[in-house]
Order: structure tokens, then sequence, then C-alpha cells
């Protein structure tokens, strides 16, 4: 069965480091969860990594890895930002950054060169991460009189549903974490009994 609702990404950060006639690459991934947290890192090793002599990046966003940029800052167009992507892209990732920092050593490597420094730098980093799975879940609210506490349960329990949170006052209230394949079957099981209201939140 192919899983719908997991997506792969990396724990931490990682560093990859490529070398080729004199000039050094170090490369490096970390998890992201927008552009904003990109470019926090980004600003964080251009500051470690003041020395180098270009600073070329990309990342991947979303869940299905919809959205995605990368930058050559300044070597010869689609030598470095493009192959650091297509590095990402290979190890099926998503939600991560990766930098190169560039140390030039005094020969130019021309365009294979700097595509194979660049790619094999990025991919040399994702190697070194710790790639791990991530499960998509929604939450629901489900709002009921304490009779059917029972029925909730014995859904809760069918299903196998995390609970995160149960409150008592004039009725009781759910908010349980799905996972976005059992969505549906939930819902309809839930809706079964007219007494319980749910919502997604």
């Amino acid at each position: 069965m192919i899983e719908t609702d997991t997506y792969l990404s990396i724990e931490g950060p990682a560093l990859g480091i490529y070398k080729d006639k004199g000039s050094k690459f170090n490369a490096y991934v970390f998890p992201i969860q927008n552009e904003g947290s990109f470019k926090d890192q980004l600003q964080l090793i251009k500051t470690q990594e003041a020395n180098a002599r270009h600073h070329c990046w990309a990342f991947i966003l979303g869940e299905q890895g919809e959205y995605s940029k990368s930058n050559d800052d300044g070597e010869p167009g689609n030598t470095a930002g493009a192959p650091i992507l297509r590095s990402l892209l290979k190890s099926k990732i998503t939600n991560v950054g990766c930098v190169v920092a560039r140390y030039f050593g005094g020969t130019k490597l021309g365009v294979p060169g700097l595509i194979a420094a660049y790619g094999g730098s990025a991919e040399e980093a994702v190697k070194n991460a710790i790639i791990t799975k991530h499960v998509i879940r929604e939450t629901l609210e489900l709002t009921f009189e304490y009779p059917h506490i029972s029925f909730v349960e014995r859904v809760i329990k069918f299903h196998d549903i995390d609970v995160i949170k149960r409150e008592q006052k004039e009725n009781v209230n759910y908010h349980l974490l799905v996972r976005r394949s059992k969505l549906k079957k939930v819902i309809e099981h839930v809706q079964e009994n007219y007494h319980v209201t749910i919502r997604s939140v």
C-alpha cells in the first residue's frame, strides 16, 4: 500500500565536504519550516563562513516538495544552485535547506567541475544527515454529552487515534490527532452518532 500521508525530511543539521583542485566546498543541510527560517540559517552560515567566495544554496518546502528555490551566488548560471537542488530532490526529502560555501583554490573548475562539486558536496551532506519519516495528521474536535463518552472511546480505540486534549465542563470536549489517510473513515464513524459534533481545527 502506498502511503499518501507521509514525507521524508532530516532530523537535524549535517555537513558534507568536497575538494577539487584546491577549492573546498562546505555543504550544510538543515531542516526548515518556511522560507524565513531558511534565510535565518543562510545568514548564520554566511557569518560563520565569512571568508568563502560564494554561498550558493537551494531549499525545498511542502509536504510533497511543491515549493523550491535555488541561487548561484555569482557562479556561472545553473552550475551551483541547480545541482544542489537536484541532490535534495534525488534524496526525496522536503522541508530542507542546503547552503554550500566555496573557498576558491586558484584553479578554475569549469562548468562540469562546478556542477560535480556543488552537487557532490550537497549529496555528501544529505548522506551524513539522519533522514526521518513524518506522518501528516489532522486535528479533529469532538463535542458531546457525557453519556456518549463510551462511543467516542470505542472510535478512538478502533482507529488507534491519539488524544491530545480531554476537557469536561458542560459538555465533553476531545481534540484528536488523526492520520490524514484515516480521516474520512474516522469522520464517517463519528457521524454514526448524531449526538457527537465534529469539526476540523
